[in-house]
């Protein structure tokens, strides 16, 4: 009896065995797996992206990441377009206007600018109005036709865009793109200073 019980537990432990040895098989190939599947997604995406600019030329690679892109129709001592109830609103002040066109809620750039503008508004309120037009849409939302138009007017592509207007409504500074808090008051000194 001793010889068959002994039998039967070699039996037992050589199909733990096996079980453990095809539980590390099955990991060690699953840790392939996923080094396949990194090593061929880091060498794809790139690819994909390159293909995408490469079939939709119009788009170009500024605009999909949401920043500002050219030159705005509308040039540093033009008369400002105010085709829009809060620049009208504005503009009855007999303030200054610092127009800002982009969209806070999404781009992190606008975000900023706007953060900035918001906290030298206390300072400067006696002066200045600002304005925030959402002219592209978001993720959440379209932009309202006459924010749209009016991003048209002015011909500004992405975002933000900053445009100092004077009294007068003369457009005396732009500023494209991130713009630090430093430039915006000097801009508004600038714009409120007499002329």
């Amino acid at each position: 009896m001793n010889n068959r019980n002994q039998k039967t537990e070699d039996r037992r432990q050589k199909s733990e065995d096996r079980s453990q040895k095809t539980e590390a098989c099955g990991e060690r190939s699953e840790s392939i797996r996923s080094q396949i599947f990194c090593s061929l997604s880091s060498v794809l995406c790139p690819l994909f992206s390159v293909l995408c600019l490469l079939i939709f030329p119009s788009v170009s690679q500024s605009v999909m990441k949401g920043l500002p892109e050219g030159k705005p129709r509308v040039e540093i001592g033009d008369a400002a377009p105010i085709e829009h109830p809060s620049l009208h609103k504005a503009r009855e002040t007999g303030k200054a206007i610092i127009l800002m066109f982009g969209n806070p809620d999404h781009c992190i750039y606008c975000e900023k600018v706007w953060g900035n503008i918001r906290e030298l508004m206390p300072k400067y309120k006696k002066d200045v109005v600002a304005v925030l037009i959402s002219h592209r849409a978001s993720k959440f939302q379209e932009a309202a036709d006459e924010d749209r138009i009016l991003g048209e007017r002015y011909g500004v592509i992405g975002e933000p865009w900053l445009f100092m207007i004077d009294k007068e409504g003369i457009v005396r500074q732009i500023f494209p793109g991130l713009t630090g808090i430093n430039q915006i008051e000097e801009g508004i000194k600038n714009l409120i200073k007499p002329q």
